[in-house]
């Protein structure tokens, strides 16, 4: 090993040691709200299906603004990037905290959402850089742990702070989080110059191949899946199992540490078999969801199918990041923040359809739209195959 891989594999863990807790407030910024929303609603006098809009505007903000957003911070400095978005979550969360108006609160969201893909793939784009070739998809997969945290981490922790105070305490907390991570980011988050940037041409060239654009369409599939129910989860375990809040609390964050063994197996077959593992993930989560509702009355049984059911979704999220990501080539930033839009599409679409299924025909119906979403998301892996094994025929040829 040279001096300057050394040299490059140090900066690397410098920068994933200040990037896991940044990209861990911005992403359960986002989410924290799933674990709030029946709290959310009684307090606005909203149904649970309007108080699930503050997650899907986010996630439409994030699908419609996002390559726009990253496209110009591509021009600026990562840190300054990371820095900026750092700060305009904590004034978001800070609005959060004190606003009673439900469009005042819309709007912080919409904000947010379309901030988020920019901060993200910035990080990706620094990642991919300093990593070595044969070990990006397993570089990528460890930055990943902080979306992980987000996603899992910010459920059980924002009932637990809602319950000891209310539903707002939790958007208080991230404020001052966000601030000292835009402190720490600015001392500590190497002035990294990256390498310059593909043309903007050939960045949107992207989106004419059609290998690409399937696996777009696999991750807005893949995630509508995953959050028909994840959104939910809390309101599920509350009603559908008759658990107290404080259970409730618990038994997200019992989740959330299932939730960890699944961006862990993510990482051995990121560079292997992205395909192949989203495919057994999407139907694994499927299966899980429909019989936890199933078995509700069985205790232990329900804690396994929690358990895979977190796994497969903390897989999902970190498997559908790195292959997009190794998808994009030469242009990983943009890449990432495609696979953000569509991944947030995904979420708003799984959102609302979640939320519709559930206010038709009850919590007991959390399952179904993600099994309907399954079958869609492994035809798409197949077709994904397909179009692989005709490209390693033409390499053979040649």
């Amino acid at each position: 090993m040279t001096v300057s891989t050394i040299s490059a594999e140090a900066e690397l863990r410098r920068v994933l040691w200040v990037l896991a807790p940044a990209i861990t407030l911005v992403v359960a910024s986002e989410f924290i709200v799933v674990g709030l929303l029946p709290m959310v609603a009684a307090e606005l006098g909203l149904s649970l299906a309007e108080a699930g809009r503050l997650t899907s505007l986010f996630a439409m903000s994030a699908a419609l603004l996002g390559p726009g957003v990253t496209l110009l911070a591509g021009k600026c400095s990562p840190r300054h990037v990371l820095v900026a978005t750092l700060l305009l979550f904590a004034l978001g969360n800070a609005v959060l905290s004190r606003a009673s108006d439900f469009d005042l609160l819309l709007v912080a969201r919409f904000v947010q959402g379309a901030a988020l893909p920019a901060f993200i793939s910035v990080s990706a784009a620094v990642v991919t850089t300093l990593a070595l070739p044969e070990r990006k998809g397993r570089a990528l997969a460890h930055a990943n742990i902080g979306f992980v945290l987000g996603v899992l981490f910010a459920l059980p922790m924002g009932v637990a702070l809602a319950q000891w105070a209310d539903w707002r305490m939790p958007f208080t907390v991230l404020t001052v989080a966000s601030l000292a991570g835009a402190a720490v980011t600015w001392l500590y988050f190497p002035d990294i110059r990256l390498h310059e940037a593909p043309s903007m041409r050939e960045q949107l060239g992207l989106v004419r191949q059609p290998i690409f654009l399937v696996h777009l369409l696999l991750s807005i599939v893949l995630f509508a899946s995953m959050f028909a129910a994840y959104t939910f989860i809390g309101a599920w375990l509350e009603r559908g199992l008759r658990l107290s809040s404080g259970e409730v609390a618990l038994a997200l964050l019992l989740f959330s540490l299932g939730g960890l063994l699944g961006n862990s197996a993510a990482a051995r077959v990121a560079d292997r078999a992205p395909n192949v593992a989203t495919a057994v993930t999407v139907v694994a989560l499927a299966v899980s969801v429909n019989l936890a509702d199933v078995f509700s009355g069985v205790l232990p049984v329900v804690v396994v199918l929690l358990g895979i059911w977190s796994i497969a979704h903390t897989a999902g999220v970190t498997l559908s990041q790195v292959r997009v990501t190794m998808a994009g080539g030469r242009t990983p930033a943009f890449a990432m923040t495609m696979n953000l839009s569509c991944a947030n599409l995904g979420i708003a679409i799984g959102a609302f359809s979640g939320g519709w299924t559930i206010d038709r025909w009850g919590e007991r119906a959390i399952g179904w739209a993600p099994c309907a979403y399954a079958v869609v998301a492994v035809g798409l892996c197949i077709m994904l195959a397909h179009f692989n094994g005709k490209r390693d025929g033409r390499s053979v040829k040649r």
